[in-house]
């Protein structure tokens, strides 16, 4: 049931309008209030889903309590249908950029009051409906995808307390809306460690479901290859064999394999990855180039090997990095020397991502894109 609140300073006008309302409109309740005082007591204490407000009232007039009404969040979205005497265009348009909804100017006629008065509270009712419903789907989906967004955080930090022999790893992982299209995924089999940092096109739910199909695909084709190359071209070949109805999506990926201790990897279209090592001459970016997974079919990919030291660490990230306000005035080779400075004097893998974090991105930073900061040491003692 409907609560409409009529608000006149004269008992008459009240009285007849209520009278049209009653005959007119189903399941509705009616309240009364002839001052703006009075008025917002009622919203105060009662649910209204609609007010009918007269403008030229003693103690609080109607621009008062219009302008408190919709400048509370608790009641400005009961709508607003302006009944008033004044006339002229300046009053009727203040008032609807002040969040009325409609507006019906007094006195009307008998014949006028059975058509306008009705009319315009059951087309204002209808909309306030959809949107209220709208509004609750709007925060059941904003819940669900906090929730979401919650559980994948969980899956990226879940490195954080697992122990790998031989292996330091820490993740950092910042989404800029609730869900990512950033993954990274550590894998053993066989006595080998595989691992894969990608970063989807854009960000959000679509991403994110993007992020665990190919997560699957990595962890699938894994098992049947034994090269990073050719478990990117078979993840590629995979992804287009899709034929996914919609705009060219597309997305960048790095794999690595960690056998002994020599590290083999390939590269689609990523931010090539940093080694660091513990003697600042030996750290150096590994340079492997290659196309974006889901640029072309038929995609051939190259890959390298390094042989890794103790105490060396793999830095990895995706290019929302690049997106921080800092950015513009980084130097790429400056940061690259600080991060293989900063790691030799400080060769903890969290304190390293902190670190690289804070060179492109300012402190409470609005992020315009996801972001992932992976580092991996890798131990032979």
């Amino acid at each position: 049931m409907y609560t409409i609140l009529v608000v006149d300073d004269t008992l008459f006008n009240r009285k007849l309008m209520l009278e049209v309302l009653e005959t007119k409109i189903d399941n509705a309740r009616y309240l009364q209030a002839e001052d703006g005082i009075e008025a917002l007591e009622i919203v105060k204490t009662n649910e209204v889903d609609l007010v009918i407000l007269d403008l030229m009232m003693p103690n609080k007039n109607g621009y008062e309590v219009l302008k408190e009404l919709k400048n509370n969040p608790l009641y400005s979205d009961i709508p607003i249908i302006v009944n008033s005497s004044v006339t002229d265009m300046d009053s009727i348009k203040q008032t609807l950029e002040m969040g009325a909804v409609d507006y019906f100017t007094k006195p009307l006629t008998p014949e006028q009051m059975e058509v306008i008065i009705p009319l315009k509270v059951n087309n204002t009712l209808k909309y306030h409906e959809q949107n209220r419903q709208l509004k609750m789907v709007s925060r059941n989906i904003n819940n669900e995808m906090k929730m979401a967004g919650a559980f994948q955080k969980a899956l990226m930090s879940m490195y954080e307390d697992k122990l790998y022999p031989g292996l330091d790893l820490y993740v950092y992982f910042k989404a800029c809306e609730h869900l990512s299209g950033d993954f990274f995924e550590l894998v053993e089999t066989g006595g080998t460690r595989w691992f894969i940092i990608a970063d989807i096109k854009g960000h959000g739910a679509a991403a994110a479901m993007m992020s665990f199909m190919v997560r699957k695909m990595f962890n699938n084709i894994i098992r049947q290859e034994s090269q990073p190359k050719d478990v990117l071209e078979k993840i590629n070949k995979a992804y287009n064999e899709l034929k996914i109805d919609t705009e060219l999506v597309f997305f960048s990926a790095f794999i690595g394999k960690i056998q002994g201790n020599k590290l083999t990897y390939s590269n689609a279209g990523h931010p090539h990855p940093a080694l660091l090592s513990l003697d600042i001459n030996k750290g150096r970016r590994l340079d492997c180039n290659g196309h974006f997974i889901g640029f072309m079919d038929d995609t051939t990919y190259t890959q390298e090997t390094v042989i890794l030291e103790d105490e060396d660490c793999i830095l990895l990230h995706t290019d929302g990095l690049y997106q921080g306000k800092q950015t513009p005035s980084v130097n790429l080779n400056r940061a690259l020397a600080n991060m293989i400075y900063s790691y030799s004097k400080n060769p903890s893998v969290k304190d390293l991502t902190c670190t690289v974090y804070g060179e492109y991105i300012m402190p409470d930073e609005e992020l315009q894109d996801d972001i992932t900061i992976v580092a991996l040491k890798y131990k032979n003692k």
